[in-house]
């Protein structure tokens, strides 16, 4: 919901406030209802709005608490205010706005640090304590609010995207050499505190920050998950309730994310996980979801919009789909179809927003439905992600749930049965089983790129992360460690391309109480064949989502035609080979531009190889101040 900026004194001196006041003219498009800053005793405070939760001049921050001790920014949605402030008004507490701010600040007055336990939601916020000149910094549990640090001159300073801290004295925008060269050499985005920026950190989620005049204290408040540990195939007794509650939680953490006083509607693609946000919300728009003796939840507003980018071409035509949802639940529809001329023509607004380079195109589609959804007066859009890596939405994770089968002698002949009924790729689930998952062998690799083309400066990698070693299954862990890493990747893509048009983006799967769920559902309700994914979803979903839907056996995954869009416009790439500033840095090798625009032109390299190299040279151009294309 908003924009937050700050600085931090860490040797006695007072911050200077115009600091805060340059990083807030870089985060407008986040918050352009309202501005505040708070000059205080050992630090600055600064905020953005927009308005969703009580939208009315009573919810203007930074917010003060009653008693003049706490002052705080924030940045976020806290889901269950409403029960929390019922919790508190219990205990003495009086409320006298409508916002969810003033319901985080009592709870931190009334808990202290412990308070992030007991929220629902998505946030980043900061909270200084007068009394105890102390400082106190939180993330929400899978990072869906970002949140950067920047430490230098005897000051940190936080904001909520990198170009704000860009801003600052003591900062540069010298690229993370080596996160460069892992984004070169394999696609991987940056990890853990890890930026492209040499002189930027990013806070971790599910973490929170005390900063005192006594040090720094981190603090991981919600560490990994219980795992699923359950190989056996066929169906269990106990199945049937499990589903049960995964849809009771599905359907109350969308009612819960319906929470707004300002216009809300949904992503839809077609999909299997898209398409139950919207047919649950519609569901919940007309009561027939609680009939089970459940209240209906409070504040809700009504959606009935949903936005799609549309591509008819072979392969990734979804309209049949999104037509079946629309006529099943009655959502206006709105619809954008990008072509290579606006693709080219969006990029230096995309690369703007995005602040670090991105994996692929896809999110350029992205980009277009949160544009419609601004200009039809949205402010709120729910959406699918985290399904898939909770529930093993991609082709990859039938091949660990065999292998996971295959290392264990009471379900190993039964997995053998199942690759043999198939007919199916062997090598996957046999080599994942013998060699394990990561990292993939260099000739296996497609994402890998030619290591000549990778320069010099960036050629020093560390070694790839691993799953999680806590006890689960071998598909578990790895639905684990792409929740937890593979998936900041797309929440940075839609946090930075909705709050480009300012509008919020919430994710119902990812209330961590479903997630929790999720990753204890045994294998077999995940996934019970090769074409069978999301088997608990799909169940749960019988009679809310269309048949046509839940029948689906195709993996779009949100693809625009990015091999055409990429040919089309090769003039505009040969334009960017010209004088080429990463070549000149040694971040690529001499010719590598021209080189892989020839490689994809005759079909050795995929089309994301030659996105990565194209995207660092505009990426560097934009952070240099130059036009990202010629």
């Amino acid at each position: 919901m908003c924009g937050i900026a700050g600085v931090l004194g860490l040797t006695g001196e007072r911050p200077d406030p115009a600091l805060v006041r340059r990083m807030l003219e870089r985060l407008i498009h986040r918050g352009p209802d309202d501005e505040g800053i708070a000059a205080l005793e050992g630090a600055v405070l600064g905020m953005r709005r927009l308005s969703i939760i009580d939208p009315t001049p009573a919810g203007h921050q930074p917010m003060v608490s009653p008693d003049g001790r706490y002052t705080i920014v924030y940045n976020g949605e806290i889901y269950n205010f409403l029960e929390l402030a019922d919790e508190l008004t219990s205990v003495g507490h009086t409320f006298t706005t409508a916002s969810d701010t003033e319901v985080l600040l009592a709870a931190y007055a009334a808990w202290g640090e412990d308070c992030v336990q007991r929220l629902n939601g998505i946030w980043a916020f900061a909270i200084w304590d007068a009394h105890e000149r102390t400082l106190f910094l939180s993330r929400d549990r899978f990072g869906v609010k970002p949140l950067f640090l920047a430490e230098g001159s005897g000051s940190l300073a936080f904001a909520s995207e990198i170009k704000a801290l860009l801003t600052l004295p003591w900062t540069s925008g010298d690229p993370n050499s080596e996160v460069v060269g892992r984004y070169l050499f394999d696609a991987t985005i940056a990890r853990g505190k890890d930026t492209f920026f040499r002189d930027i950190e990013c806070f971790p989620a599910a973490h929170s920050l005390t900063i005192s005049p006594g040090g720094r204290r981190w603090h991981c408040y919600w560490p990994a998950p219980r795992l699923n540990t359950d190989l056996s195939f066929g169906r269990r007794p106990g199945d049937d309730d499990r589903i049960a509650e995964f849809k009771s939680l599905l359907i109350d953490a969308v009612a819960l994310q319906l929470r707004s006083d300002v216009a809300i509607g949904s992503c839809l693609s077609g999909g299997l996980d898209s398409s139950s946000i919207v047919s649950v919300a519609a569901l919940l728009r007309s009561n027939s979801l609680f009939d089970a003796g459940r209240s209906h939840r409070e504040r809700e507003a009504t959606p009935q919009m949903a936005f799609f980018a549309e591509f008819r071409e072979a392969g990734i035509d979804e309209r049949p789909y999104v037509d079946a949802v629309v006529a099943a639940t009655g959502v206006d529809l709105h619809t954008t179809t990008p072509d290579s001329a606006l693709f080219l023509e969006s990029l230096p607004g995309i690369l703007h927003a995005q602040d670090e380079p991105f994996g692929s195109t896809s999110i350029v589609a992205q980009y277009h439905v949160m544009r419609i959804a601004h200009e039809a007066g949205v402010k709120v859009l729910l959406d699918g992600q985290g399904a898939d890596e909770l529930l093993g939405g991609y082709g990859k994770y039938h091949a660990l749930r065999l292998a996971g089968a295959l290392r264990n002698p009471r379900t190993a002949f039964r997995a053998g049965r199942v690759i043999a009924a198939e007919r199916g790729p062997y090598r996957a689930p046999l080599g994942f089983a013998v060699l394990g998952t990561h990292p993939i062998p260099a000739r296996l690799n497609r994402r890998r790129m030619p290591s000549q083309w990778i320069g010099r400066a960036a050629a020093n990698l560390r070694a790839v992360e691993q799953p999680p070693s806590q006890p689960g299954t071998l598909l578990a862990k790895n639905l684990w460690f792409d929740t937890a890493a593979s998936l900041q990747d797309l929440l940075r893509y839609e946090d930075r391309n909705s709050m480009a048009f300012s509008i919020e983006a919430r994710v119902p799967f990812l209330d961590h109480r479903l997630a929790e769920a999720s990753l204890l559902l045994p294998d077999r309700l995940k996934i019970t064949g090769r074409r069978q994914h999301k088997m608990a979803l799909r169940e749960a979903m019988r009679g809310i989502v269309p048949d046509k839907v839940l029948g689906r056996q195709d993996k779009v995954a949100f693809q625009p035609p990015e091999g055409r869009w990429l040919r089309e416009c090769e003039p505009a790439w040969r334009r960017l080979a010209k004088a080429s500033r990463a070549e000149a840095a040694d971040l690529l090798g001499p010719g590598t531009i021209l080189q892989a625009v020839d490689a994809f032109n005759a079909g050795r390299i995929p089309s994301s190889m030659l996105w990565r190299v194209l995207n660092l040279e505009m990426w560097l151009r934009g952070v240099a101040g130059e036009e990202p294309l010629p």
